[in-house]
């Protein structure tokens, strides 16, 4: 069960570029969850020793650094005083179908994850909603491809099955839903997921280019 003992929201000043903040008060102190961060703002504080699962946490920290440099590049990120214990970040697409797309408003969410040494705090489940309280993700399309070599099988007591159905649960807290697709990263094995999220404020062209770019081979079925 999650030792959380209470939650609230601290928009700040309207000066900040929409950047929104939430504390949780937990059984190892407060926690805050903020952003979208500058690389300035990131360049100031230090990465948990459990955000390793992608990277070493310093190489991850310079990662988080470069994608908020990004025009596109979002990170919203889980600390306790100045250190980090979770992240999340959106950019442009890296999977081949999706970055080829030409949808101009078409984001991937790159990367979620919590420190090996704060997890069951309830951190991961404000990470996946806060990028969305200000209403700036309204206007994108944001796809997540849950790929099951990703998932961290090996620090959890979970099958894959298990783990994906977490994962499911997880994105649908946002709004995001499991979509059919035939791109070779999903389909080359049944765990794997693409979730998507389409924003109240897209258009329904992109929505309709979109929708088509999820099958490039219905003529062979």
């Amino acid at each position: 069960m999650d030792a959380v003992s209470s939650f609230r929201v601290n928009p700040v000043p309207d000066d900040s570029d929409g950047r929104v903040q939430q504390m949780l008060d937990t059984e190892r102190g407060a926690v805050y969850i903020e952003g979208p961060l500058s690389s300035e703002q990131l360049s100031a504080y230090t990465m948990c020793s459990g955000l390793c699962k992608f990277r070493q946490p310093g190489d991850q920290h310079l990662a988080l650094i470069d994608i908020a440099k990004l025009p596109e590049g979002l990170v919203f990120i889980a600390r306790c005083g100045s250190l980090i214990v979770g992240y999340i970040t959106f950019h442009y697409p890296e999977f081949e179908r999706w970055a080829e797309s030409g949808i101009p408003c078409l984001l991937e969410l790159g990367a979620l994850e919590v420190s090996t040494h704060w997890r069951g705090l309830g951190i991961s489940r404000e990470l996946v909603q806060i990028p969305f309280y200000n209403g700036r993700l309204e206007e994108k399309i944001i796809v997540s491809m849950e790929c099951y070599w990703c998932w961290d099988l090996r620090n959890t007591d979970l099958s894959i099955w298990e783990y994906r159905n977490m994962m499911e649960k997880l994105l649908t807290k946002p709004g995001f839903e499991t979509k059919a697709t035939d791109d070779p990263d999903i389909s080359s094995h049944p765990a794997n997921i693409l979730s998507v999220r389409i924003g109240s404020r897209v258009c329904e062209d992109d929505i309709a280019r979109f929708e088509a770019l999820r099958f490039r081979r219905r003529w062979l079925l």
